[in-house]
């Protein structure tokens, strides 16, 4: 659904024009900055279409380039390019990762530009022309700041600050360039808010700073099914990273435990360590503090995931041929493998129950152990039974290929069985499930356009504050401008016959305001049909003149 929030306003910029200030069903949105919506709408504009594979190929373009700056971040901390190879490729096949990038996501923005500035204010550090790397880093800091707001960079920016505070606090070319950087960030990022300040914020009751700060900031109880009580929140980024969970908590011990490498780690790369373990840990940290907690909000940390990732691994091939591994080292290595292989096992044994499963899938807050089987019943179907204990087979056929690898000390090439484990599940697994069960919303394309169609070409009012479900303002494939209870008795009073309007549940308020209308300019309320879109019903009805 959250996709959904920037494709409506990517349709209307694309097909309506509404380039320099996003629209929602028409209304200005301030809440979200506009380069995710600018760059897909680009796209639509130079392929002649917004079908979503034009909408969502900067998202797949700006992954690649994640997985770049992370290879980029560990060559210029370690002398082994080992380190960047293992973290850019263990970046590409953590599941969560993956999802953002295939979608026309606000979060796959920021954390490319965030990733990319990080790279180059490491390089800043290190190269002679420090000025250039400086601005370029700052610069595209400011591009991350214009697709989602200040915050998300600050959660990589604070420990990295923290970081030279520490080590570099001598050196005054790292804090002559980070002014550098803000100036080029603000360079980048503020004609906009300035333009569209003076531009909208009259008639939208605010500035756009304040708004994307005060959705991040809120110090508040949370409490709901779609909020976190705890403020361990974030320890799920070790479900997160999955099937590269053990790998992740043995990088997290990884700088404060001896090496028993050769070569033994630089000191570059000692504090390279620190770094990723400061950014990862004290980012999620930082991370506890919005009002929501969702997996996206903390793309911008999984660079940095992977990064120790690769720096285990990086540990392992530099172990000496005639060094025993030690029992942690055994079991890390073990768990692994039998992770791998296990994910096999438990799909092996869920084709009969799935199979045999009378329950009907259907959008719910929470499921039941049965009921999220039995959600694997339209994801069964994509790939069939054949196909699914072919993936099964394939994952244990990995986990012991894995194994072996591993304890024969071939770390480069168990490296890359753990790495096809990670893309069996994505390409089979993951991506069976969402074609066939997780995307809902998009069974609903032809109810919607029927709907739609039931107003012959005229405008479909809606009512505020209330605007209708983006799954159906998506595939209604035009804006329904959201209208007043004053204005709608005045479009009411015009002279054409039929006055359409769609509303969620045809309910209090929206029933009161509808039945007003009517009343006082002698119409008749007739619901011409209703749709439930897996999320709410919606009631298309016409006042019509009697």
């Amino acid at each position: 659904m959250m996709e959904l929030f920037n494709l409506v306003p990517v349709r209307e910029a694309f097909r309506d024009n509404h380039w320099l200030l996003p629209t929602l069903g028409g209304l200005p949105r301030m809440v979200k900055p506009p380069l995710p919506v600018w760059i897909p709408a680009a796209t639509a504009r130079l392929f002649g279409t917004d079908n979503l594979w034009a909408v969502r190929l900067p998202s797949v373009l700006l992954a690649i380039l994640t997985c770049w700056a992370t290879y980029g971040i560990g060559c210029a901390t370690s002398r082994d390019r080992r380190l960047g190879l293992f973290a850019a490729i263990a970046l590409a096949g953590m599941v969560v990762f993956i999802r953002q990038a295939r979608l026309a996501s606000y979060d796959i923005y920021s954390t490319a530009f965030c990733t990319i500035g990080f790279w180059a204010l490491l390089m800043m550090i290190q190269q002679r022309r420090w000025w250039l790397w400086a601005a370029g880093g700052g610069a595209v800091l400011g591009l991350s700041v214009l697709s989602k707001g200040p915050v998300p960079p600050m959660y990589v920016l604070v420990p990295f600050g923290l970081w030279l505070l520490y080590h570099h606090r001598g050196n005054w070319r790292a804090w002559a360039g980070l002014g550098v950087a803000l100036v080029a960030s603000i360079a980048v990022f503020m004609p906009w808010l300035i333009l569209a300040a003076h531009r909208f914020a009259l008639e939208y009751h605010g500035n756009a700073w304040a708004i994307w700060t005060r959705q991040f900031v809120r110090y508040a109880a949370a409490s709901g099914p779609h909020f976190m009580q705890t403020k361990w929140y974030y320890l799920a980024m070790l479900g997160w990273v999955y099937p590269w969970t053990p790998a992740l908590v043995a990088g997290l011990l990884l700088p404060f435990l001896p090496s028993r490498g050769d070569p033994q780690p630089s000191g570059a790369e000692r504090r390279g360590r620190v770094l990723f373990w400061m950014v990862l840990v004290l980012g999620l940290l930082l991370l506890t503090l919005p009002h929501q907690k969702k997996q996206r909000y903390a793309l911008q940390q999984f660079p940095f995931a992977a990064l120790l990732i690769g720096a285990v691994w990086q540990e392992f091939c530099r172990l000496k041929s005639d060094w025993p591994l030690e029992i942690p080292s055994r079991i890390l290595l073990a768990v692994q493998a039998l992770l791998t292989a296990g994910a096999g096992l438990v799909m092996g044994a869920l084709i009969p129950l799935t199979m045999f499963s009378h329950y009907a899938p259907a959008w719910a807050e929470h499921y039941t152990p049965l009921e999220s089987i039995a959600m694997l019943k339209p994801a069964l179907k994509v790939l069939g039974w054949w196909g699914w204990l072919l993936t099964a087979l394939l994952l244990v056929l990995t986990g012991i290929w894995l194994w072996r690898d591993e304890f024969g000390r071939r770390f480069g090439r168990a490296f890359l069985a753990y790495a096809a484990g990670t893309w069996i599940l994505m390409f089979t697994v993951y991506w069976a499930y969402f074609a066939g069960a997780g995307y809902q919303v998009s069974k609903y394309r032809i109810e919607t356009r029927q709907l739609v169609g039931l107003a012959d070409g005229h405008t479909i009012y809606t009512l505020a504050p209330d605007q209708p479900w983006l799954g159906v303002l998506y595939y209604a494939n035009e804006i329904m401008p959201t209208v007043s209870a004053a204005r709608l008795e005045a479009v009411a009073r015009s002279p054409q016959k039929n006055v359409y309007v769609l509303t969620r549940d045809y309910m209090k308020p929206y029933a009161t305001i509808l039945s007003r209308a009517a009343a006082d300019t002698g119409r008749r309320i007739i619901t011409l049909d209703r749709i439930f879109d897996g999320h709410v019903h919606q009631d298309l009805v016409t006042l019509q003149r009697r």
